[in-house]
């Protein structure tokens, strides 16, 4: 379940301009804290990164 919400969130980085915490709201996490401790577990990047 976390990697496809990760997955979600990587997808809308590239794709939107929305803000991370709105993005990590919108895939499911609590806070974009979360999104980007998950984040960096699965993929070895910070959202950041990735946009």
């Amino acid at each position: 379940m976390i990697r496809q919400r990760v997955e979600q969130a990587k997808s809308m980085l590239s794709k939107t301009d929305l803000a991370i915490a709105d993005i990590a709201l919108q895939v499911g996490f609590s806070s974009q804290s979360h999104l980007m401790q998950q984040f960096k577990c699965l993929t070895d990047m910070t959202p950041k990164q990735v946009r």
